[in-house]
């Protein structure tokens, strides 16, 4: 029975994957329109699992070969949705991921050894978004992963 479980359990998982958003067919258009949607429909729990994983990979604590933030960290989630509605680029990773990057000129975001990193990268799993609701990609939003956010 437990068996038959793990198999159905694996059954849906690839079926969701191969219908999910293929994110290097998309244009950097795409994408940026997707992440400001994004940005201004994420809730509150996406954006505590960012900060929860950003804080584990460590880039919250001074390190000399990780980056980490300096920013202070009451200005770190307007960063990040900025990163998220205007970056000043995207790359798809993977299947299913894409990386927001937004350089803020002016201002020191990190640093990584002794070198001062004045960019945000945001990475987000678009899987659970199907390829048939890009027109429309409001109710799957919620569902979007907000992975990992660090200084680049």
């Amino acid at each position: 029975m437990l068996t038959c479980r793990l198999l159905s359990s694996f059954a849906l998982l690839a079926c969701l994957n191969a219908h999910a958003v293929p994110t290097a067919a998309l244009s950097p258009e795409q994408r940026h329109a997707l992440g400001r949607q994004l940005a201004n429909a994420a809730g509150a729990s996406q954006w505590q699992q960012l900060w929860h994983r950003s804080r584990l990979a460590g880039h919250f604590d001074s390190q000399p070969t990780t980056a980490y933030f300096t920013l202070p960290q009451t200005l770190l989630p307007n960063a990040a949705s900025l990163t998220l509605s205007d970056p000043s680029e995207t790359s798809a990773i993977n299947r299913t991921q894409v990386l927001y990057r937004r350089e803020f000129r002016s201002q020191s975001i990190g640093n990584q050894a002794e070198r001062t990193l004045n960019a945000l990268c945001v990475l987000v799993d678009w899987r659970t978004l199907p390829e048939h609701a890009l027109a429309r990609p409001a109710p799957y939003l919620g569902q979007v992963s907000l992975l990992l956010a660090r200084p680049c």
